[in-house]
This record gives C-alpha cells, structure tokens and sequence, in this order.
C-alpha cells in the first residue's frame, strides 16, 4: 500500500473514532453494566455499540474536544447516563 495523503487522513480519522469509543462508549457501557444489568442498553449492547459506532463515524470531527480534554469526556458521560436514567 502506497503512504500517501489520502490513507494518512483516513487512519487519523478512523484513529479518531477508536478513541471516541475507548473514551466515551467504554465508560458508559462499564457504568451500566455493573449498576443497571437488566437496563436495555445493558442487555441489547452490540446494537448500542453499532449505533454508537456510526453517529461516532458521522460526528467525530464535532467530538474530538472529548478525546483531547478529561472534562468534556466527562461531562459527555455524565449527561449521556443522566438522560438515559431520566427514561427509566
């Protein structure tokens, strides 16, 4: 495979998104699965994780702050779990 500018922005990019996963989707899945095993988002977590996976993919650019800086990430975790207790 030639390195060229193309596979370097697809491999920062992608990068990206792992990082968005390992950030944001691991600790909310952790959070769940230990204090709420019977929730829906416990029980149904490959679908969670394909969802998640993609609005990543479409929304990384708008989400890199989260990899960069320890309070975003937390305060996206924080509202992300607080509104799926609100459905509860």
């Amino acid at each position: 495979m030639e390195l060229n500018l193309f596979s370097i922005l697809i491999a920062f990019y992608l990068s990206s998104v792992l990082m968005l996963m390992i950030r944001l989707w691991w600790p909310i899945h952790n959070y769940m699965s230990r204090s709420y095993p019977d929730h829906p988002t416990t029980r149904w977590w490959p679908v969670v994780f394909i969802i998640h996976l993609l609005g990543f993919i479409i929304g990384a650019p708008f989400l890199w702050g989260c990899i960069l800086n320890d309070e975003l990430q937390d305060r996206f975790v924080t509202k992300y779990l607080v509104t799926i207790m609100e459905s509860k």
